[in-house]
């Protein structure tokens, strides 16, 4: 299995080696002052972001609307970089927790269940990696083009930009900066989002093999109960070693999806009030809109494999229910009771433990955002 978690994230697993995010064995000094000189740039960045719109005072409102966005991102960034910073080894645990060899495939109909995972996963990844890749390079070339010599992000600095060594020089850092923002922040995605469907798909193995197991338990001889008991039990440890990892999962990307989600709300609500500024055919409001849907998207990926690892595992109890488990062994009951007691516990991945990643919370999410549009326009 440990390659086919390679396989499912190695575009993102690459990336976040070479930013220093996904460490390595033995990390040198050389490194740790190469992944904290990227932290600490990004951070730079961000704070010089705001003090421009201080100083500057923008009067205008589509530009203080593009502003809002591109800063709520940043600093999500900025925060969803920590807990791989501090916890760097913990988080590539979690990452590989299905490539333990416990979790192998042990018959076809497993096996075709893991590799549409994985398929699904490697398309996502691709996805975000096109989209992250294509939207910098649009970003960065804009001030290109432009007759006034600008930079891609509007921070303050504290010199002329006339000197072309001094442009030259604070573009490519604002570049590199910015592909940072982008490729740290929005490929967490995909990642994330995997991991919660590979433990979806470990439950729809789990289910396979209990519901195997149940239907034809009556015709097992004396010979074969023993070892039917035991598959038994196997699939109670691996229920256990699942809702392990949905605990490793909570601590290590809660606090990440947290920040992605109100970063993402504020963004809602800075597209909206800027569609109610401009008209939709224009530039800026067709900007408005790509950046409602997308924003939109990021807090709905997160809700969708949240709520397939609740269903799955609320199934799970039905599975159980619903199969021969009264004409088992006693012994059989007993431990199918362990399972179905277990799976009363909902699986339920969160928000900085504090809002549940469902459907349920999307809706929600986006009713508050129009809220808050009420709020900003008022002011």
């Amino acid at each position: 299995m440990a390659d086919k978690i390679t396989e499912s994230f190695s575009i993102v697993i690459t990336i976040y080696r070479f930013l220093g995010l996904y460490p390595t064995r033995n990390q040198s000094k050389l490194r740790k002052i190469w992944v904290y000189g990227l932290y600490f740039s990004q951070v730079t960045t961000t704070i010089l972001l705001f003090v421009n719109f201080v100083v500057e005072g923008h009067s205008d409102p589509a530009t203080t609307n593009q502003m809002g966005i591109f800063f709520s991102e940043a600093v999500a960034s900025c925060l969803k970089s920590v807990p791989f910073l501090r916890n760097g080894h913990r988080i590539k645990s979690c990452i590989n927790y299905f490539g333990d060899p416990e979790f192998e495939t042990k018959s076809n109909e497993e096996k075709k269940i893991v590799d549409e995972c994985v398929g699904i996963c490697r398309r996502n990844v691709k996805i975000y990696f096109v989209a992250v890749l294509v939207t910098v390079i649009c970003w960065s070339s804009v001030p290109l083009f432009q007759k006034v010599r600008r930079l891609p992000i509007d921070v303050w600095l504290p010199y002329d930009l006339q000197n072309p060594v001094l442009y030259f020089l604070s573009y490519t850092f604002l570049l590199a900066v910015g592909m940072y923002l982008g490729f740290v922040g929005q490929m967490m995605g995909p990642l994330i989002g995997g991991l919660a469907y590979h433990a979806t798909c470990q439950l729809k193995i789990l289910k396979h093999n209990l519901r195997n197991l149940i239907q034809y338990s009556e015709h097992y001889s004396n010979a074969e109960f023993e070892s039917v008991f035991g598959r038994v039990k196997r699939s109670i440890i691996q229920h256990n070693k699942i809702l392990k990892f949905i605990s490793d999962f909570e601590n290590c990307f809660s606090f990440c999806v947290f920040c992605e989600l109100a970063a993402s709300m504020f963004g809602l609500c800075f597209s909206c009030v800027g569609l109610t500024m401009v008209s939709l055919a224009s530039m800026y409001g067709v900007m408005y809109i790509i950046s409602y849907v997308v924003l939109a998207f990021q807090i709905l990926f997160y809700c969708h494999y949240g709520t397939l690892l609740f269903e799955e595992n609320e199934g799970l109890i039905t599975e159980v229910y619903s199969g021969f488990w009264y004409k088992c062994d006693a012994k059989i009951q007993k431990v199918l009771l362990v399972v179905m007691e277990r799976s009363k516990k909902p699986a339920i991945l969160t928000a900085g433990k504090v809002v549940n990643l469902t459907y349920g919370t999307f809706i929600y999410l986006l009713k508050t955002s129009y809220s808050m549009i009420t709020v900003m326009k008022s002011r």
